[in-house]
């Protein structure tokens, strides 16, 4: 699935992120699930062309992937997700909340690149999905 971060506007597309070339908003199409019009909410220069991130006013989200002369190619899947965010900007008492003193000191840790008790990873690793769902932000390592 392309995923699209909520702030920052990065695309991850076949396992890479791009970052925007440009978050201007236009009409780009109609939507396939609701007839409504299509407004672009980020674009990304690939080296085939372009992928024109857009929403129509039913929240329906689409890819839109062009070739270099702006020619269409075809439709993709997208979903917009929370932005990512390092483990050292979150607040302490929204990682308590979830996360042992263990596995908050082992993420550190992860993030700074120094040794890391991996069975503590693995613990809060399992936990990210329901951080998210709480607080709504994505925790990037």
């Amino acid at each position: 699935m392309n995923t699209l971060e909520e702030g920052s506007f990065a695309l991850f597309f076949d396992g890479k992120r791009l970052e925007p070339a440009s978050i201007e908003k236009n009409i780009v199409g109609f939507c396939s699930k609701c007839d409504g019009e299509l407004e672009s909410l980020a674009y990304h220069k690939t080296g085939e062309g372009w992928l024109v991130s857009a929403q129509c006013n039913s929240l329906h989200q689409v890819l839109i992937q062009y070739d270099g002369h702006w020619n269409w190619k075809g439709d993709a899947q997208l979903e917009i997700v929370p932005e990512s965010k390092s483990i050292s900007t979150l607040p302490r008492e929204q990682l308590e909340a979830i996360f042992t003193a263990a596995e908050i000191r082992t993420m550190e840790e992860c993030e700074r690149g120094m040794p890391y008790t991996r069975q503590n990873l693995y613990r809060a690793r399992a936990k990210y999905e329901k951080f998210e769902k709480l607080f709504g932000v994505r925790i990037k390592l």
